[in-house]
């Protein structure tokens, strides 16, 4: 019974975490290529707003972005180190992988103050154990 509640209070403090994180607007990381199941990132962009407003992912994912308001809006990259852009709608989704590191500044071109940060980060690389040799015995 002890272990029943123990784990049930872990996951409250954990759902709390995940939402404060969320209400703060801070970023969320996705790890591509990880085998994880968790869904592909995705941004909504409602009537003048882009949801969550800032985003961080590793090279490789998939991000797709996501009309849910009723206005006319485009997913536009105003700096970073790639050019992209969309068409200008209104309804559907948008979905572009992220293949070179770096801080994308996008915006609604239709729209000013209608902004995102993208930030794409490298994987970060594996390390191998290493083992110190030991010394020959006599």
């Amino acid at each position: 019974m002890a272990s029943h509640h123990f784990t049930l209070r872990r996951l409250v403090i954990a759902g709390a975490a995940l939402m404060l994180g969320c209400a703060l607007g801070g970023g969320i990381a996705f790890a591509a290529g990880s085998g994880a199941t968790s869904q592909p990132p995705s941004i909504q962009l409602g009537d003048d707003f882009f949801q969550p407003k800032r985003l961080t992912v590793l090279v490789g994912t998939k991000v797709t972005w996501t009309w849910t308001g009723n206005d006319t809006h485009n997913v536009t990259v105003v700096s970073g180190p790639q050019k992209f852009r969309s068409v200008d709608q209104s309804s559907g989704t948008y979905s572009r992988v992220m293949s070179k590191p770096g801080v994308y500044r996008i915006v609604c071109t239709l729209h000013p103050g209608m902004n995102l940060t993208l930030t794409v980060r490298k994987p970060k690389a594996q390390s191998t154990p290493t083992t110190a040799a030991s010394p020959p015995s006599s």
